[in-house]
Parts: C-alpha cells; sequence; structure tokens
C-alpha cells in the first residue's frame, strides 16, 4: 500500500508504547511453542485504544500527505472516523483486527472504504504487536519454533535474511519477529527437495534474491547478509526493505510464482 517515502516515514515515527506485563511462565510457553501454537493464544495483546487511535490518525495521514486523489482523500476519511470515534467505538475496532472479526461493519456505519480502514489498521497496530512481541521472545525459548508462521502472532512471513552465520531467519510484518527456519526448504510449504528450488536475481537489487518453488507455485524474497555492507546490519529493516524490492516481486510474478504459493 503507497509508496516507499509513505511507509520509511510511519516507520520512523515514534510510538510511547508501554511494555506489557508476561506473567506466563516459560514452561507454559515452551508447551505452547511444541504444539505448534502462536504464542498470541496464550498470551493475547493488551492495546490501548487509545492510543491505537492515535496511531491510525497519524497513520491515514501520513498517507493523505503521500497521496493524492481518491487514496488521499479516503485516508482523510479514515483519520476522520477515528478522530470522532468515542472510546467504545475504538475498543470495538481494536477488537474487530485482534480477533480477525473484520473492519467492514465498522467502516461502513462511518461511511469509509472498509480495504483503505483495514490496511492502514494494519499498519498502526504493528508498533503496538512488535512491543507484545519482544516482551514474549524475551522469555520464551522461540529456538524450538521452525514453523513458516510467525511464533507470537501466527502471521505468514513476508520475506527472510540469511545472517552472516548462514542461518535463516524469517520475518513476521504484523510483530516484526524473526524466527529461525531450516535453511534448506522452501519457507512457505517446506518442501526439501532442492530440485524445486531455484533463485531469480536482479543485479541491481543485490545481495536481495527470490527463492522460487515449483512445488508449491510459492516465491520468497530473501536478503543474503553473507556478503556484508550495509544490508548486513542486524537491525536491518525487512518490512521497509520488502517495499524497496518490489522489481523482485514483479520478477516472480510475471514467471506465475504468487507470494503465499498457489491458490487452494
Amino acid at each position: 500500500m503507497g509508496s516507499y517515502d509513505f511507509l520509511k516515514a510511519w516507520r520512523e515515527q515514534s510510538f510511547q508504547v508501554e511494555s506489557p506485563l508476561v506473567s506466563v511462565s516459560e514452561a507454559d510457553l515452551e508447551e505452547a511453542l511444541q504444539a505448534g501454537a502462536p504464542l498470541i493464544t496464550l498470551v493475547p495483546p493488551v492495546i490501548s485504544a487509545d492510543g491505537f487511535a492515535a496511531a491510525l490518525a497519524v497513520v491515514a495521514g501520513l498517507l493523505a500527505e503521500h497521496q493524492s486523489g481518491d487514496a488521499a482523500a479516503q485516508a482523510a476519511a479514515v483519520k476522520g472516523a477515528i478522530q470522532k470515534a468515542g472510546p467504545s467505538e475504538r475498543a470495538a475496532l481494536v477488537q474487530g483486527l485482534l480477533d480477525g472479526t473484520g473492519v467492514e461493519e465498522w467502516a461502513a456505519q462511518r461511511g469509509v472504504l472498509a480495504g483503505m480502514l483495514d490496511a492502514l489498521a494494519g499498519l498502526a497496530i504493528q508498533p503496538f504487536m512488535a512491543r507484545h512481541a519482544a516482551a514474549l521472545a524475551g522469555v520464551a525459548p522461540l529456538g524450538l519454533w521452525r514453523q513458516n508462521a510467525c511464533p507470537i502472532c501466527g502471521s505468514a512471513p513476508d520475506v527472510c535474511r540469511i545472517d552472516p552465520d548462514n542461518m535463516r531467519h524469517l520475518h513476521c510484518p504484523t510483530c516484526d519477529t524473526q524466527w529461525e527456519h531450516h535453511r534448506l526448504s522452501c519457507p512457505t510449504c517446506s518442501t526439501d527437495d532442492v530440485k524445486k528450488v531455484s533463485l531469480l536475481t536482479l543485479e541491481e537489487l543485490k545481495p536481495w534474491r527470490v527463492e522460487i518453488c515449483d512445488a508449491c507455485g510459492g516465491y520468497m524474497k530473501t536478503l543474503d547478509q553473507r556478503h556484508g555492507g550495509l544490508l548486513a546490519r542486524p537491525k536491518v529493516d525487512l518490512f521497509l526493505e520488502d517495499a524497496r524490492t518490489l522489481q523482485l516481486d514483479l520478477l516472480a510474478e510475471e514467471q506465475g510464482y504468487r507470494r503465499g504459493g498457489r491458490l487452494q
């Protein structure tokens, strides 16, 4: 959604999000991970409705500044709607995002486009989910998890990186968690048939590349940090890098591959 400049402006915003208290024992967290359950099912995040409303107003305002025409008008409408909403209405929107019931009814009641609201709300909730994830990661043995979904919130990864020690890490776009994954398998379907997985590259975007899988028809952009340089920094923003490397998405899609694999 929107431009790289817009997403960069949003990621540079600083929100004072309180660190949540994690009262669950490490043993319970370990049990959940071993059972294949994302930790959000055991420890759901507590998000301030007012804090979320403030973040949503900021991100909507930023998009309105970076876009024009209908997109700018729609973003401005979302900002106006959230600023007019009362405490219970804001709380209902947060709950709808967390429990997966969606935002369609909320949007329809306020005359804003559900698609725009959903996209902006997904960005606005990032800092809260990231702080919750960081708190859980501080006590949970995430090294037990090797699945191709986020161990904290269960979201599908957007990109991955190979660190200087040749370890692969998948990245969650929802809560910014990174977790280790099998090095020689498809991050979408987990096949370990090396004949099914190959690479696509663009010289101008190296050390980024695309891993494509003929078993599931999926692809995953991968940052290879073994070659050093600025992109080998431990804190490189993979969410922003995903937006910066859209040419690789086009390259994969032109050859018939898609994020998430083939439609079921």
